[in-house]
């Protein structure tokens, strides 16, 4: 490969390391050629399908470009001033890579030429590139949420740009047609072209996607493209590859059989697949001896929807995704794994250790087992580093899973990527609970990243927290903020107390009230007493506002 710039001095990433980058390149091509294992055909020539007028492209970071050919076929590519020269392989694909670009609002072309044949692609910015994937409520378009037509109205973006890949069959109730069944092929499952956000785009499209990308927008001022790769119903085991599942001795058992009649999998799962593939011979649709091909089907979704991106650059990822694996205490345990491989594995993918993820924690809704999910998604955030949870335990319904309050979502995954992928000032998340201990009598929970301290979004004291023993049910307990800490008083004496909860139901009434002094909720928590931290009342105790 050949590669040449107007400028020689700009050639370095925002890193300054074109190296690391051109090592990415090889998996990154492993990756294309899974997601693309196809013949070619003399004449072919064609670009990746994530490429389109409109589209923007990542900044700060090498720009790939890819696609198929003929064998032995030399292919230029252009953009701008930077030009680059690659031979496709014997397989007839090609991946060129040009120097990163800083952010701008100028209209570019990108020009792909192969002999006689031309490719232009026009209207390109570059900016911020984000993936946004999940399930219904990550899907859930604009035109479904809370007051859409005001948003819908509101939705002129020029420099926002969006790319809906659409899926071919979903997880409702209603049986495939042959047009979705024949469509249950890696490469023929998502469709979707870039489109520029305006009121007749937005629409149709992430709700959530739309509001974080017009956030992240207002507060970066660069163009920001939100790619949206989200199926409904889908559990995490669709999202994660098949071979990192069968790695992984924790989840290996989700591979050992073919997934319709897996008791690893979760029975409504295959179930609600039976219903849809109904009246068709199991071996006539397309799929393997893993079983029959599906969007419920476990590493389904990444090959056909996230290993096709892998080469493309992006800043990050934000997922919201859960429902489908919060339904018993099984399914909550083994989701923790599960996601843990997830993020792990696209990072690999990608060769980017630390590329940031914002997982979206459930909301309230009167399910048993969501607490438990709730916690688990808490404790994954915090033991892996780029990992970001937004809260919305304030925000949900009681009895529908997908609440059309979808704005703060979007706001706060952009409050989480200025602060902590911009580094830009304010907190990102909510208060986070960093110890309990016993003092005087009471039961002291200390916050972290509370810099203006605790609060109420009523003036009124805490509600839902409560205190048990090792073993037995919660008991409520009286709260009253001190700075950055919460007192807590209950009939159950203090030092009997071995573990406080706050926000331990499926939909807490009344609604939950701790926040920063933003505004900002906080998390969900269950949290051991820090023996270390318990005196006896002999003891002069140190300041609540600084225990040791």
């Amino acid at each position: 490969m050949s590669v040449s710039r107007g400028d020689p001095h700009k050639r370095r990433g925002a890193d300054g390391n074109l190296s690391a980058a051109a090592a990415a390149i090889g998996l990154a091509v492993v990756a294309f050629t899974t997601a693309t294992a196809r013949p070619t055909h003399a004449g072919t020539f064609e670009l990746a399908e994530v490429f389109g007028s409109g589209m923007v492209l990542q900044q700060a970071q090498p720009v790939r470009i890819w696609g198929r050919a003929d064998t032995g076929d030399r292919v230029s590519v252009s953009f701008g001033d930077d030009t680059a020269s690659v031979t496709t392989d014997e397989r007839g694909h090609w991946i060129a890579t040009l120097p990163a670009r800083q952010a701008s609002s100028e209209p570019e072309s990108l020009v792909v030429c192969r002999d006689q044949d031309r490719r232009q692609l026009d209207n390109l910015l570059v900016g911020e590139v984000w993936l946004a994937a999940g399930q219904s409520n990550m899907l859930l378009p604009l035109a479904k949420a809370e007051d859409a037509s005001r948003e819908i109205a509101a939705a002129e973006r020029p420099t926002v740009r969006l790319l809906m890949l659409e899926a071919a069959a979903g997880g409702d109730r209603r049986r495939y047609t042959p047009a979705q069944i024949a469509a249950l092929e890696p490469s023929r499952f998502f469709r979707g072209s870039w489109q520029p956000c305006t009121p007749q785009t937005a629409a149709g499209f992430s709700a959530v996607g739309s509001f974080f990308g017009a956030s992240l927008a207002d507060q970066l001022g660069v163009p920001v493209g939100v790619i949206c790769v989200a199926v409904g119903g889908s559990p995490t085991e669709a999202w994660v590859r098949r071979g990192a599942i069968a790695a992984d001795p924790a989840l290996a058992a989700i591979t050992e059989k073919p997934w319709l009649d897996n008791p690893a999998v979760a029975g409504w799962c295959s179930e609600r697949a039976r219903l849809q593939l109904a009246g068709v011979e199991v071996g006539s649709l397309p799929g393997d001896a893993s079983g029959p091909n599906h969007p419920f089907k476990p590493g389904f979704l990444w090959e056909a929807g996230i290993a096709p991106l892998v080469p493309l650059s992006i800043r990050g990822v934000v997922w919201y995704q859960g429902e489908s694996n919060a339904e018993s205490p099984d399914r909550v345990a083994q989701h923790t794994p599960l996601l843990s491989r997830l993020i792990t594995d696209w990072r690999r993918a990608w060769n980017r250790p630390r590329l940031p993820f914002g997982v979206v924690q459930l909301p309230g809704m009167q399910r048993p087992s969501w607490p438990a999910f709730r916690e688990s998604q808490r404790r994954l955030a915090e033991s892996l580093p780029g990992v970001g949870l937004v809260v919305t335990l304030d925000l949900g319904l009681r009895s529908d899973v997908h609440p059309p309050d979808k704005r703060p979502i979007g706001e706060r995954l952009a409050r989480w990527a200025a602060v902590e992928v911009y580094g830009r000032e304010g907190t990102s998340t909510g208060p986070v609970p960093e110890r309990a201990f016993c003092r005087e009598g009471s039961i002291v929970v200390r916050f972290r990243d509370t810099p203006g301290g605790l609060a109420t979004t009523d003036g009124k004291p805490p509600r839902h927290f409560a205190v048990r023993r090792r073993e037995g049910v919660f008991q409520p307990a009286d709260a009253t903020i001190e700075g950055d800490s919460v007192r807590l008083e209950t009939t159950m004496p203090a030092a009997e107390v071995a573990v406080v909860g706050y926000g331990q139901a499926g939909f807490p009434e009344p609604p939950v009230n701790l926040t920063d002094t933003s505004g900002l909720p906080a998390t969900p928590f269950l949290l051991e007493i820090d023996q270390s931290q318990t005196r006896s009342p002999a003891e002069p105790p140190p300041p609540i506002a600084d225990p040791p």
